[in-house]
């Protein structure tokens, strides 16, 4: 069977994701990067497959398949000394349908499209060949292009939020979603065979990034300041849990004046930095709540946005970032200075 068109959507995104992370960086960062996209990509689109849904409902839990009872005249098994899941507990899933230019335009539910107010504007359509499309009442072709999310949802219906689970050092280990007490894999969405203990829970952020068509897309995940290319983190293998990821960037806040910031209007104030760009900037650095002045050369780099940068769509002062940068301009000398300051 042919993946549907969502599956497109989701290793686009992928692709774009870390290939993104990878423009952040530079020379054998990017090397290295793209050596493991290789690896790591082919494991998502795998576990990807296992978890297309097909003229499903809007928000479901797969059900076991039944099974007639077998007698084979031995006694039964002394109950495990653990408690086991079930292969098939797993998260719930929203199906959301974007058009062609990424805009939402509703939900699957049972097989009807959906919109934002619940009216049924169309219906979704799997051909023998696995080819999906939405057509209105009329079988007429609606949102060519179209794509489907799957977005995991709570027991209320309430998208959850990928976690970062980080150890007494504060190094993230690998991320999962978080229903209740227990975690999921962050791919498939089925509960972890193995449990992580002794690791805190952390709620990342997207880090976006324009595409050249002008669209956004998810580039990385941000989790306490720090940035982890999105491929790394929806390996499958984040199940082991015991070697650090790498961390790609950071966040740095900017609080520039009204005529520098009009540059940046399209784009947020709170954006990624490579990771140890604070340290290449001054050194020593200041202690915390400290500022220190830095050359005028980063002017460069925040008079205007870099069509490739990445950011977190938040306010400066809702930034959480490790640091921030602070452009002031001396009214006597009409001159401009800019600073660093360590959150």
């Amino acid at each position: 069977m042919k993946a549907q068109r969502g599956q497109s959507m989701t290793e686009y995104l992928v692709v774009l994701g870390v290939t993104g992370a990878a423009l952040m960086l530079a020379g054998n960062d990017v090397e290295r990067l793209f050596d493991s996209l290789r690896s790591s990509y082919k494991t998502y689109s795998s576990e990807m497959n296992k978890v297309q849904l097909y003229n499903n409902e809007a928000v479901r839990i797969l059900e076991p398949s039944p099974e007639p009872p077998f007698d084979d005249g031995q006694p039964e098994p002394l109950p495990p000394t653990e408690t086991e899941l079930p292969t098939n507990d797993a998260l719930a899933v929203l199906n959301e349908v974007y058009d062609a230019n990424g805009v939402y335009v509703g939900r699957v539910v049972n097989g009807q499209l959906l919109a934002a107010n619940g009216d049924v504007i169309g219906t979704y359509v799997l051909d023998v060949s696995g080819n999906s499309s939405l057509v209105d009442a009329n079988d007429q072709v609606l949102y060519p292009g179209f794509s489907i999310s799957q977005v995991f949802v709570d027991s209320n219906g309430k998208p959850l939020v990928l976690q970062a689970l980080a150890n007494a050092n504060g190094e993230v280990l690998g991320f999962a979603y978080l229903e209740g007490k227990k975690y999921f894999n962050a791919i498939t969405g089925k509960a972890l065979a193995k449990q992580p203990e002794g690791l805190t829970p952390i709620a990342t952020r997207d880090v976006l990034m324009y595409a050249p068509d002008g669209k956004t897309f998810v580039a990385a995940y941000e989790a306490a300041g720090l940035v982890y290319a999105r491929g790394d983190a929806l390996l499958s293998s984040s199940e082991a849990f015991t070697t650090a990821r790498k961390i790609e960037g950071e966040l740095v806040s900017l609080y520039l004046t009204p005529t520098t910031e009009a540059a940046w209007s399209e784009h947020s104030l709170c954006i990624v930095r490579s990771y140890g760009w604070a340290a290449e900037q001054v050194s020593p650095l200041p202690a915390k709540g400290a500022s220190v002045a830095i050359g005028s050369n980063v002017s460069d780099q925040f008079n205007a946005p870099a069509p490739q940068l990445s950011y977190v769509n938040s306010t400066a002062d809702a930034c959480k970032a490790r640091f921030s940068v602070l452009q002031t301009k001396d009214p006597v000398a009409m001159s401009t200075q800019w600073s660093l300051r360590r959150n």
